[in-house]
């Protein structure tokens, strides 16, 4: 479960704290020019955070209420992010706020007993300064509202609400009483124009409080079509525009027309319902709120209509090794990142990068390399559940395709004409940012891709490898042949191959086949090159070596394969001595 989003900043950021479990935390949901990513801001001095992140200033602060009931400052200072304790004010637990920021110096809380405190800056320090109660009441609501730098606006415990102001030399209270027929059940508002605010009732309607020019008079908006307010109105846009949500998990616009108000039904977002107040208004085309089900959901508009985003449960990306520990020793490096993997499907990602990338990496003779390695698994969450899906017809055409919110934009298409794989414009960049991010030494990435389907397509080299979760091991572990070694594939084409071989198990066709690059391991006696359907007496299909005719996935002629059988052929196979030869001389180098 998230609290509802607060604390917008620079119209890329916003901040929200997560209530359940082991993550009761501050985190961050920002745009980094390419993407939205979490980001965990943890919690200060070990205390749980119990309320929505508020108060914005500066772009570089923001303040939070946490589980013993004291504030807290999360502050950017120049090249990091710092915890400043605020502590309690007159000794009490804060519970409502921070709000009604003003001046960039200062803020307003209510403790436990009604009171409204302000924590301000004076110029050298931050102060506490009570404000008391409203006559004759408590303070029931988060203070908002705030206009002019000189007054906000709470709802009280018994219904009405109250301005605290300053007229010039001190603060007072303005009694503006309940709405006719009701009483104010939220935070005030959706403040414009200095002028205006809107607070929820308790029948559901939603009024507003408005200075005509020599005095203050409630307007009644009535309720949405339908439903009624549940939440505080919140997300005001160009003097114009304010949103609630709504008892039915519905979120409505109040719309000004030019002549009246009308109300406008943005639905609920997909799956869930509207949970809390929608707010973190962003350029005036998007407004976020939080969920029943303990998502974020952003409410867009893309130029010719609305339509919802989702942003998920404040999961951040997290990194850990599976094997070697972190360390600045010569490592073979290698990064591993999930590519459609959602929140709730973290464990079984973590237990297919076990599976395949771990047991790839002990097959065979790389069971006694471990040493050299050092891998870095990547826990990145997807929005939604599986990776995207495409399909093509024989003659190139798009079938069908079913695009999916994944991180990476990965694409399995189940076609090898097309390396398994599509990838959108992104998807390059995105795999560098996280392979920075959590393994900067890292020249191997390997992508688990959410997918059923076979496939799996690699560099050969240093580079990026894809496969999916279908594809099995042996697959993960010829991928790895190609990325961690440089090994070319070993099965053969229709194309006739010319020029040099640059690969240590493949060859060019050799006026002098002495020269063979491993024609120490080849028995005397074997013919070169070697005839795959007449090899020597007491041939052993995976271990004796000759040169075979065709290799490298694409050609019948002019090039020589080591082995009749090897992993770099048919994935379940053993690799072969030649292609065993270059592991162990490539993993030397980090033993």
């Amino acid at each position: 479960m998230i609290t509802g989003p607060g604390a917008a900043m620079l119209d890329a950021k916003l901040f929200v704290a997560r209530l359940d479990g082991s993550f009761r935390d501050l985190y961050e949901r920002w745009w980094d020019g390419d993407e939205w990513v979490w980001v965990h801001h943890g919690r200060p001095n070990g205390l749980a955070v119990t309320g929505v992140p508020g108060a914005a200033m500066m772009n570089q602060k923001l303040f939070i209420v946490v589980d013993d009931g004291s504030l807290w400052e999360r502050h950017w200072h120049g090249t990091g992010w710092a915890w400043v304790d605020h502590g309690k004010p007159g000794g009490r637990r804060i519970t409502m706020g921070p709000g009604a920021a003003m001046m960039d110096e200062k803020l307003f809380v209510v403790t436990d007993d009604g009171a409204l405190w302000e924590r301000h800056w004076y110029g050298t320090g931050w102060n506490w300064v009570s404000h008391g109660t409203p006559p004759g009441t408590r303070v029931a609501t988060a203070p908002g509202a705030a206009m002019m730098d000189s007054k906000l606006f709470v709802g009280c415990a018994d219904g009405r609400m109250f301005e605290r102001h300053w007229h010039g030399s001190g603060w007072g209270w303005v009694d503006h009483g309940a709405p006719p027929g009701t009483r104010v059940a939220t935070a005030p508002g959706a403040a414009m124009m200095d002028s205006k605010l809107f607070v929820g009732c308790a029948d559901g309607r939603m009024f507003e409080r408005h200075w005509h020019g020599s005095g203050w008079g409630w307007v009644d908006h009535g309720a949405p079509p339908g439903t009624a307010v549940a939440t505080a109105p919140g997300a005001a846009m160009m003097n114009s525009k304010l949103f609630v949500g709504c008892a039915d998990g519905r979120m409505f616009e109040r719309h000004w027309h030019g002549t009246g108000w009308g109300w406008v039904d943005h639905g609920a977002p997909p799956g869930t319902g509207v949970a809390s107040a929608p707010g973190a208004a962003m350029m005036d085309s998007k407004v976020f709120v939080s969920t029943a089900d303990g998502r974020l959901f952003e409410r867009h508009w893309h130029g010719s209509g609305w339509g919802w985003v989702d942003h998920g449960a404040a999961i951040h990306d997290q990194g850990q090794h599976v094997i070697g520990a972190p360390g600045t020793d010569p490592k073979l490096t290698i990064v591993v990142m999930g590519e459609g993997y959602a929140e709730s499907e973290l464990a079984a990602y973590r237990a297919h990068v076990d599976m395949l990338v771990v047991g790839s990496l002990r097959l065979d003779l790389l069971a006694a390399h471990q040493a050299a390695f050092r891998v870095v698994r990547v826990d990145l969450v997807s929005v939604e559940p599986g990776a995207s899906e495409r399909r093509y017809n024989a003659d190139g055409s798009m079938a069908s395709e079913m695009l999916r919110n994944s991180r990476l934009g990965i694409i399995p298409n189940d076609s090898w004409n097309r390396c398994w794989f599509d990838q959108s414009a992104l998807s390059a960049s995105r795999i560098d940012k996280v392979r920075r991010r959590f393994a900067p030494d890292a020249d191997h990435v390997l992508v688990l891709v959410n997918s059923g389907t076979f496939g799996g397509c690699s560099s050969l080299g240093p580079g990026t490898a894809l496969f999916t979760r279908g594809s099995g091991t042996m697959v993960v572990a010829h991928e790895l042949g190609h990325n961690l070694f440089q090994l070319a594939d070993e099965y053969a084409g229709d194309n006739a191959f010319t020029g040099v071989s640059r690969f240590a198990n493949t060859s060019e066709a050799l006026t002098d086949w002495t020269t063979l690059k491993w024609f120490d391991l080849v028995d005397a006696g074997t013919p070169l090159p070697t005839d795959e359907a007449a090899p020597p007496a007491g041939w052993n299909r995976g271990r004796s070596v000759g040169a075979f005719e065709g290799a490298g996935a694409s050609f019948a002629t002019g090039v020589f394969r080591p082995v009749l059988e090897c992993r770099m052929n048919q994935n379940k196979p053993p690799w072969c001595p030649v292609c065993g030869r270059k592991i162990a001389l490539d993993l030397e180098a980090f033993e």
